[in-house]
């Protein structure tokens, strides 16, 4: 098809599929883990992730996207300094190796220490040891994916994604299968669930790249006549030093980043605390917010994560070549089918989030939770593409300071509010906090953005109104009809057709067709 000569579609497209894939596994992933440990077991379980995402951010997110943000700048016409991407990526696995192999010997040897003190959570010690193993697979695996997202060819990367998430939950289903009978054994099982993963998600990768370069296939290694005449700019700009400059300033910006967003997960218990919930209680309010709602609301980023991903280095280049009219493409791309996701995705949680929790969770909590949390989705959507966007055009302090701004609101909201009226406070306190983030974002690049009021807002919300009268008319009929039918299955198809509508109405009145076509 036409419109996948473009890398970046091409990209986004795989990356999005991959995402689904993954998402709808992991999905289902969730639901088995709430049945098999349990809303407050859960909640101990989700408190490893943010020690994970701080030792993540540490050895491989700030260097995974300077390699792809190096690549994809050294790809534009007017570069004249640019630089080898496999040279990049060789350097880059060696830099987050002996950080990950560091960050492993702290946290296995300080795994009681840090659950006691840091989590307030003593449980946690085991898990912390056993996730301290995958730091260095974790670690590599990203750099070859950032040097595939650098080169636009998203199909590595989304495989990787799909036999990490196949191998860790076939672990995790035929393990508690045949020996986990006890909730402890089987969180345990869970979590080395997650090392088993990583390790095949790398295993994937390094074998990929491993054929891809004995077999002496045409490496993207830009060694071209214009280079091979200019060995010395090597001397001027060597790989190391611009690597090591852009992974630090992004590392840096990312730990604080993550810093902020793992205090704020760990004293979620502590602040339920303080408004009068017992220590169980609290640590089943966060495990019904993070396990069960919190996977509902973020399973369409799987789109918006996509687009991030490709446009980053896609923006790069563009901003490498000084082509304007190329990055405003990007942006008004973003934020126009951000918003239509959105718009479609607050709908069916605002309608039927209710019955997503009862019906997958049996927790009437859950679904409350989705329904006042469904109003994130554009704004969650439209801020993770631009994002991207505007680190990819080196503006990486910016979206520093706007991820701090909001989520000083977040913290506010959860140190000052929530001992007073409840998790409800923080609830408000992630939306208001989401739509400053995005709004400063938008006022950012406001003059990139072409917008369509007509096509952006008013059709898509008018058509949602139209299509959810038929949906109620259809959940009837199928009800009727099928008395003994499957709640769920019977949501699934009125959320199909919810969806599908919806995307016929928007292509049929040139909302989403467009812009395809125009896409060289």
């Amino acid at each position: 098809m036409k419109i996948f000569q473009n890398k970046m579609i091409k990209g986004t497209f795989i990356l999005t599929i991959a995402g689904i894939i993954t998402r709808f596994i992991g999905f289902y992933y969730k639901i088995f883990l709430a049945d098999i440990l349990g809303a407050k077991l859960l909640g101990t379980y989700q408190l490893i992730f943010p020690i994970y995402g701080i030792c993540f951010t540490i050895y491989a997110a700030g260097i995974q996207t300077a390699i792809s943000q190096l690549i994809g700048t050294s790809s534009g016409k007017n570069n004249s300094h640019s630089m080898p991407p496999l040279k990049i990526l060789i350097y880059g696995c060696l830099l987050s190796l002996c950080l990950s192999l560091f960050m492993s010997v702290i946290i296995y040897t300080g795994a009681e220490w840090i659950s006691a003190n840091i989590i307030l959570e003593p449980a946690c010690t085991p898990y912390l040891k056993i996730i301290s193993l995958l730091f260095p697979f974790c670690g590599i695996s990203a750099c070859i994916c950032g040097y595939y997202y650098g080169i636009q060819n998203a199909s590595i990367p989304a495989g990787s994604q799909i036999i990490e998430q196949l191998a860790r939950v076939a672990f995790v289903f035929l393990i508690c299968m045949l020996f986990g009978t006890d909730e402890n054994k089987c969180c345990i099982i869970a979590v080395w669930g997650i090392v088993i993963g990583e390790i095949a998600g790398f295993l994937f990768n390094f074998i990929k790249l491993f054929i891809l370069i004995v077999s002496h296939k045409k490496l993207p290694n830009r060694k071209t006549s214009r280079q091979s005449g200019n060995e010395n700019l090597h001397k001027k700009h060597p790989v190391f030093k611009s690597l090591i400059i852009l992974a630090v300033t992004l590392t840096s910006t990312k730990l604080i980043v993550s810093l902020l967003h793992s205090a704020e997960a760990i004293f979620i218990p502590a602040a339920l605390s303080k408004y009068g919930c017992s220590s169980s209680e609290a640590l089943s309010i966060y495990g019904i917010l993070s396990g069960m709602a919190m996977p509902f609301i973020l399973f369409p980023t799987a789109i918006s994560n996509a687009f991030a991903t490709m446009l980053l280095p896609a923006v790069a280049k563009s901003q490498a070549e000084n082509d304007t009219a190329a990055i405003s493409k990007s942006v008004t791309f973003a934020v126009k089918y951000s918003l239509l996701i959105g718009w479609l995705f607050v709908y069916i949680f605002i309608i039927h989030g209710d019955n997503m929790g009862t019906l997958f969770f049996h927790n009437e909590t859950a679904g409350s939770y989705i329904v006042t949390l469904s109003w994130l989705c554009p704004f969650i959507y439209i801020s993770t593409t631009l994002t991207g966007i505007i680190n990819g055009m080196g503006h990486t302090q910016l979206t520093f300071i706007m991820t701090v701004a909001s989520l000083i609101v977040k913290i506010y909201s959860l140190a000052a509010l929530v001992p007073i009226y409840g998790i409800k406070a923080y609830l408000i306190g992630m939306l208001i906090s989401q739509i400053l983030m995005t709004f400063m974002e938008v006022f950012y690049l406001k003059n990139y953005i072409i917008p369509d009021t007509l096509h952006w807002i008013i059709i898509p919300c008018t058509s949602l109104i139209a299509i959810g009268f038929l949906s109620n008319k259809l959940s009837a009929i199928i009800l009727s009809a099928f008395p003994y039918i499957s709640g769920i299955f019977t949501l699934f198809i009125i959320c199909c057709f919810i969806a599908l509508s919806y995307i016929g109405i928007l292509w049929i009145s040139g909302c989403i067709s467009k812009d395809f076509r125009r896409k060289k």
